[in-house]
């Protein structure tokens, strides 16, 4: 058996799911006989055990995606909702995973901790169970900090989304060459076209542009147009 503390072993439950009885039965007895898991197998359709089953024990659960295609297991995370990662005692992993399927970036996103393709031998099996239950993740590193990073970026453009529309016309005193000025930054002109049109020098564009910002505290040129588009508009 797997050197695995028998407290740990204690406070999960086992629950695999799939299309293929037979193939759940092997994976249950394997995981049974490496660590001492307790394991249920899921039938007629069943995606979770019960919750008196699960009781206060963290939950792995297993989806063997033998026989699914990959609109197949996309539709059965929709059944999940939100709820991979809101709750942090449910640990869903996929074994038996095509990488044809080419969807492990989606799969990220929605929570799932961690795949292991169809051609898998038994002692990576193992060394993946014991990753996931230790709280790691089992995706390429790349995939991991691609979509890392992708969030941050996300965070950081809805961030000053919010920032920008905190900040409404009714709570800045904008001067009615000040507004002229901005409406000009939000169709794009250039400095010196903005002067042109205006018929002021360059200077006292940029002496306006540096007002405006501070005003409606942007930091640049994007954050204002966006400003100017709804509240000017």
């Amino acid at each position: 058996m797997a050197s695995l503390a028998e407290f740990m072993v204690q406070d999960w439950l086992v629950f695999i799911d799939g299309r293929r009885n037979v193939q759940k039965g092997l994976l249950a007895s394997f995981l049974e006989r490496e660590f001492g898991f307790y394991c249920q197998v899921g039938e007629n359709g069943q995606a979770v055990p019960p919750p008196k089953a699960l009781g206060n024990r963290s939950l792995l659960l297993i989806r063997d995606c033998s026989g699914d295609t990959a609109d197949d297991i996309l539709k059965y995370l929709d059944g999940f909702g939100n709820r991979l990662l809101t709750d942090s005692k449910i640990y869903l992993v996929l074994v038996n995973f095509s990488a044809e399927f080419e969807i492990e970036a989606e799969l990220f996103k929605r929570g799932v901790r961690g795949v292991l393709n169809d051609n898998a031998v038994s002692t990576l099996l193992a060394r993946f169970v014991r990753a996931i239950i230790a709280g790691e993740l089992w995706f390429s590193r790349r995939l991991v900090s691609r979509s890392i990073l992708a969030s941050r970026e996300q965070l950081a453009a809805d961030s000053q989304a919010e920032a920008v529309a905190t900040i409404s016309e009714s709570a800045v005193s904008l001067s009615e060459r000040e507004k002229e000025v901005l409406i000009e930054i939000g169709i794009g002109s250039t400095n010196d076209q903005i002067a042109d049109h205006l018929c002021i020098s360059s200077h006292t564009v940029k002496s306006h542009i540096y007002r405006i910002f501070r005003k409606i505290n942007v930091p640049n040129r994007l954050q204002a147009a966006l400003w100017a588009s709804k509240y000017l508009a």
